[in-house]
């Protein structure tokens, strides 16, 4: 388990920020298993976004395109059985079935940049996508046009932050467009539309 923060040496405040996140684990969605670990591929992962500012599925599918990576085994190489577009595909799923759970200190609630939405006092972790996509423009599959960083790093930088809420944005709309007749969701349906409005006005 990796530990976050822990060799801060900045001012107070800077300290505090970056210890609120105590540690992170990987985990794969309920009802989801591959050859490899979560653990691996998280961190795999981490690594493209450390050498790019960011990662997508292209990427992962060509580093684990070696026989020697860690994470080879997860693709299906032989084209008699699955295609490359398949593959690009089969890439993207693993990214977003991939999850971390986020184990952080009492304060973290308040701590700026994080703002995070932990109304349960008694909450001491939380389980999110592991990356979030912050490519300009959304696709309801996120294949190619998506761009992945760690959910962390999107939540502490101001413009990663605003680019997923953008893409979170473009996905409630096509919940409203689905479930707007439904008597039963006006309360979500006007708590989406709040939030869209806050969200326009942050814009202008």
């Amino acid at each position: 388990m990796a530990t976050l923060g822990k060799a801060c040496t900045g001012q107070p405040s800077e300290r505090r920020k970056m210890a609120a996140f105590e540690s992170k684990k990987y985990s794969w969605k309920s009802g989801y298993s591959y050859k490899v670990s979560a653990e691996t591929v998280g961190n795999v992962l981490e690594k493209i976004k450390e050498e790019k500012g960011y990662a997508t599925s292209d990427d992962f599918l060509e580093y684990s395109r070696d026989e020697e990576s860690e994470t080879h085994s997860l693709f299906e190489w032989d084209d008699a059985v699955a295609a490359e577009k398949f593959r690009h595909r089969q890439s993207a799923q693993i990214i977003n079935q991939l999850e971390v759970e986020i184990v952080y200190t009492e304060d973290a609630r308040s701590v700026e940049p994080m703002e995070i939405n932990a109304e349960n006092t008694e909450m001491r972790s939380i389980s999110v996508n592991a990356f979030s996509n912050i490519g300009a423009r959304w696709s309801p599959d996120l294949t190619e046009k998506a761009k992945y960083v760690d959910t962390i790093s999107a939540m502490r930088d101001a413009d990663t932050r605003k680019q997923v809420l953008l893409n979170a944005s473009k996905e409630l709309t096509v919940f409203k467009r689905k479930y707007m007749v439904f008597k039963e969701l006006a309360l979500v349906i006007s708590a989406i539309n709040n939030f869209q409005m806050e969200l326009a006005l942050k814009e202008t």
